[in-house]
Parts: C-alpha cells; sequence; structure tokens
C-alpha cells in the first residue's frame, strides 16, 4: 500500500510541477548552480590536491629531506657522505633549491646532477636534449615557463639571483614538458656546479634528499638525523604530505564556504516555491482530507514535489559542474595563461553533491509540508 500512494504522490507532484513551469523552473535553476558551483570546485580541488601529492612523490624522490633551517646554501656537500654512512639509507642526493631571475621574472630553480636528475625524476622533453654531466653553462627550462618568458632552444638567457651571486649567461639545451606524473612544470634545471657558481657557494647545497632501503624505517632515521644534525632541518616525505593535506583541506573549507551560499539560495527557492504551492492549493488539501487522507499522504505529496525539483536539480548541477571545469581550462588558455587547470572525476564528490541536492530539497520542503498536513479540513474546503 504504501509504494502505491509513493508512486500516487509522485504523479500528483510531477503535475503540480509542470502546471507551474517557469516558477519550477527557476527553482530548480538555483538548485542547479549550487550543485553545479560545489562539484566544479571540489573537482578542481581534488586534482589540485592528487597533482600537487604526485609530483611532490616524484620531484622529492626521497623518503627525508634535509635542508637548512635558514632556507640558505649552506649545507656542506659533503654531509651527503656521512649520510651514506648511516645504516637503512640508499642513497644521497644533494640538490641546490632556489630562485632565480630571467629579467624581472623570479623563476624556481634546481641544481642537481644529471645522473641523479634521471634517477630521481621522471623527465618528459619536449624538445632538446638533457644536460651532460660536469656542463656548467647550459641549463633547461620548464615548457610552461619557457613560453611565459619566450624563450626557445638555443636561446641565451641571464640567471641571476638575490643569494650572493652575479648574473650569468646559460645557453637553453632543452625544455621539459613536465616532471613527475603529476605533469608539474618546473622552472629551470642547472647542474649542480652551475647552481653553486651562481649562487657563489661553491662546496655547498641547500638540500639533501635522502633515499632508504625501507621506508618503514623513515621515523627511526629522521630522529637519527636530528641528533647527527641538530642546526638542519629534517623533513620526512610522509610529514611534508600531511602539511600539503593540511593546507588543502584549508582550501577546500573555503570551496565548500563559496558553494553553501549557492546552495543555500536553493534552498529558500525550493522553501518558497512547495510554500506558494501549499498556499494555492489549499481547496485541494481540504478536499483530500475530506475522502479520508490522512496527515502523512498530504506531507508526503508536498515532500515528494521537493524531492523531484532536488533531484532534477542535482543530476544537471552535477553535469554542469564538470562541464564549467572543461571551460575553466578553455577560458585559461584562451587568455594565455601558462597554468593546467587539473580534471580528476571523483565519483564521491559526484555521488555527495547529488545526495546533499537530495537532503537540501527534503529539509527546505519539510516545513512548508508540515504546514499543509496540518492545514484543518473545514478551513480549506472554505477557502477560496
Amino acid at each position: 500500500m504504501m509504494p502505491r500512494t509513493s508512486i500516487v504522490a509522485l504523479k500528483i507532484a510531477y503535475r503540480s510541477i509542470t502546471r507551474r513551469k517557469f516558477r519550477s523552473a527557476l527553482t530548480i535553476l538555483g538548485v542547479i548552480i549550487g550543485i553545479s558551483t560545489i562539484v566544479s570546485l571540489m573537482t578542481i580541488a581534488y586534482g589540485m590536491r592528487t597533482q600537487v601529492k604526485n609530483t611532490l612523490n616524484e620531484m622529492l624522490g626521497a623518503g627525508i629531506i634535509v635542508s637548512s633551517r635558514t632556507s640558505g646554501v649552506d649545507i656542506p656537500e659533503y654531509v651527503k657522505d656521512i649520510i651514506l654512512n648511516v645504516s637503512g639509507v640508499k642513497d644521497a642526493v644533494p640538490v641546490i633549491t632556489t630562485m632565480a631571475n630571467v629579467g624581472n621574472q623570479p623563476v624556481l630553480t634546481i641544481g642537481i646532477n644529471p645522473k641523479d636528475a634521471t634517477r630521481l625524476y621522471r623527465v618528459s622533453l619536449a624538445e632538446g636534449r638533457l644536460l651532460n654531466q660536469g656542463e656548467k653553462d647550459s641549463v633547461i627550462f620548464g615548457a610552461s615557463t619557457a613560453a611565459t618568458l619566450g624563450i626557445q632552444v638555443n636561446d641565451t638567457v641571464t640567471l641571476s639571483t638575490q643569494m650572493g651571486g652575479v648574473g650569468k649567461k646559460f645557453r637553453v639545451v632543452g625544455l621539459l614538458r613536465a616532471i613527475g606524473t603529476g605533469e608539474l612544470s618546473i622552472g629551470c634545471f642547472l647542474t649542480l656546479d652551475a647552481a653553486q657558481e651562481l649562487v657563489n657557494r661553491k662546496g655547498y647545497v641547500s638540500d639533501i634528499l635522502v633515499i632508504l632501503d625501507d621506508p618503514n624505517l623513515g621515523e627511526e632515521l629522521e630522529r637519527t638525523f636530528r641528533t647527527m644534525f641538530e642546526d638542519a632541518s629534517v623533513v620526512r616525505q610522509e610529514e611534508l604530505m600531511r602539511q600539503i593535506d593540511r593546507i588543502m583541506n584549508i582550501i577546500n573549507g573555503v570551496l565548500l564556504a563559496l558553494g553553501a551560499v549557492s546552495l543555500a539560495v536553493g534552498a529558500l527557492g525550493i522553501l518558497n516555491t512547495v510554500m506558494m504551492s501549499v498556499h494555492e492549493r489549499r481547496r485541494e488539501i481540504g478536499m483530500l482530507k475530506a475522502v479520508g487522507a490522512e496527515r502523512w499522504h498530504i506531507l508526503s505529496l508536498f515532500l515528494s514535489e521537493a524531492l523531484i525539483i532536488s533531484i532534477i536539480g542535482g543530476l544537471i548541477g552535477c553535469g554542469l559542474g564538470l562541464t564549467s571545469v572543461y571551460l575553466i581550462q578553455w577560458l585559461v588558455s584562451m587568455i594565455g595563461l601558462n597554468l593546467t587547470i587539473p580534471l580528476l572525476i571523483a565519483p564521491d564528490i559526484l555521488i555527495g553533491a547529488f545526495l546533499v541536492a537530495i537532503s537540501i530539497g527534503l529539509i527546505a520542503g519539510l516545513y512548508p509540508s508540515w504546514k499543509a498536513a496540518n492545514v484543518p479540513p473545514v478551513e480549506a474546503l472554505r477557502y477560496e
């Protein structure tokens, strides 16, 4: 009996919605805007989180990072040999990470031995070649950075830094499409010797990437290195990932708050529509009660109306939200920004958004439906 009553309620609710097409369309539009906003923002945030984590995994290629506390280039290069003698360490790679200027444009610059780079990173060349060991006058740029700066293979560029070095000219020998599966483009790569000359810190590095024999030894070796190098910053890659997660969670919270504003508008639209429907159909409510309809029959009738609106709005909103990400990608490329807007479709986001749409519809429709269920039959029949 219950399923049959529900089907009848859905049919009557659908007829009521189609009878007031314009008002219903505006209400559904409010839900669509709210759901599509949440889906598009959360899809972009999910893609960014995955891209950053994958890229850091590929770029760092290490279980532990030993860095300078001052963020300068002041770790003696021989520290690498000390670390290699620690049990459980598979390899140690000295690098220099700094910001260099090409003209007035700051560029993230990494100095590393080419053999270490090919062992640690998954490099994808767009054009040209990789650096050779000991090459001090050559540089490789990320393709997007090169496009922004108007740099091509075989061009000569001047890199300068504010860390005590002087400007130096380099020949561009290659362009990198991406580093790692996350496809994050780096500014430029130099050999370690070239980077040391650039910042005028021969024999020193900014970081040492430590590769472990067993990732499970990370916590133990972190404590060991903290004891050995009291003046250095020692961070496990897992801890760095947790920090990234915390930052991304804050971003997600802000994005959800923005989406919640749009959803509130949609909920108010559903509330208004169902309230108007109750007001216009008071006589119909009285007639239904006069022929034996109970309160829950009336309640389900108007809740069904809110449910249909939220289902339609939720389905269209999910599809429009994904389409919006493609539109954002297109707009970014049209503007000329060399920024990758990742698109990774997460079923959890779509399912969650759709459930939110249904919940908003039911919550917004509950009060007017309850009001309709409690209308006295005599008063309803007198209503003109």
